[in-house]
């Protein structure tokens, strides 16, 4: 049991993984938690669900909910995000937090009116499980760890290794020397919204794949687990976000083990203050808090 769990919680962080890294990515450039980043996954779902039920098959589907949740993270960037940031002091990064908590709650509720509260079953979904050395591993948790894997050496060639990857870091680390350089800071934003858009859309559609089914309230409890892995992993470590997903997934797998299911949350926020208390900086913090 104990292997078992462990091994569910590998394949299970691949996902958190993408949530983390988008949040990671989204407080690099922006200074912004955007408390959203989850309800983007699930809205993604849910137009794969829809594109489903329109007959369309299950790669146009997935292409179109990536193409919604792009244009509606743009959408949310230039109408909720950057009016917020024009606000003077500490209010830059107050209201742009309470704007996309807002965000988030309107896309829950939608969701719900347009689908309802209960949940939804996923059209394309793997739960069927393999027996490997005596462990029942999830095929679709199996998908989603290797897509998580691909996702993320793909993202992180395109940050350390293209001129998009370079502008990114520049304006990380210094939006006014960025503009200086003549780079767009604002095209860069969006086009960053963009990507971790595309990761959140890939991360709800991995979530009905593995599970078999979604809710419009669920994407809440993926934001927190991907937010505390960023905070565990090292604010701003793309790579400390991906260790600390890693980390939660095993922890969890371990609390169910040993405690039982009630404690599988818990167990996540035991890890966070337990890290904030003896290393506040996170596990793999970036040299200079970049």
């Amino acid at each position: 049991m104990l292997v078992q769990q462990i091994v569910n919680g590998i394949l299970s962080s691949g996902i958190y993984a993408l949530f983390a890294v988008g949040f990671t990515m989204i407080f690099g450039i922006m200074r912004v938690l955007n408390m959203a980043h989850g309800d983007f996954a699930i809205v993604a779902a849910l137009a794969a669900v829809w594109a489903a039920g329109a007959g369309l098959g299950a790669g146009i589907a997935v292409a179109a909910a990536i193409i919604v949740t792009v244009l509606l993270a743009c959408l949310v960037e230039r109408l909720a995000i950057r009016p917020c940031q024009r606000f003077p002091g500490d209010a830059a990064l107050e209201m742009p937090l309470i704007a996309t908590i807002g965000v988030g709650m309107v896309l829950q509720n939608t969701a719900a009116l347009l689908f309802g509260n209960k949940a939804i079953i996923f059209p394309y979904q793997m739960i069927q499980f393999e027996r490997v050395g005596g462990v029942l591993i999830s095929k679709g948790l199996i998908i989603s760890a290797i897509v998580a894997v691909a996702v993320l050496i793909i993202l992180e060639f395109i940050v350390h290794h293209t001129g998009f990857g370079r502008q990114i870091r520049a304006v990380a680390q210094n939006k006014n020397a960025a503009r200086i350089m003549g780079i767009n800071v604002n095209a860069v934003i969006v086009a960053t919204m963009a990507l971790t858009a595309v990761l959140a859309a890939i991360a709800g559609c991995l979530v009905g794949v593995s599970y078999g089914m979604i809710t419009p309230f669920v994407g809440i409890t993926y934001a927190i687990k991907g937010l505390v892995a960023m905070i565990v992993g090292g604010v701003g470590s793309l790579r400390g976000a991906v260790l600390g997903a890693l980390l939660i997934g095993v922890v969890e797998a371990l609390a169910v083990t040993w405690f039982g299911s009630q404690m599988r949350d818990m167990s996540v926020f035991l890890v966070l203050f337990l890290v904030l208390a003896l290393r506040p900086s996170g596990l793999f913090p970036v040299p200079g808090g970049k």
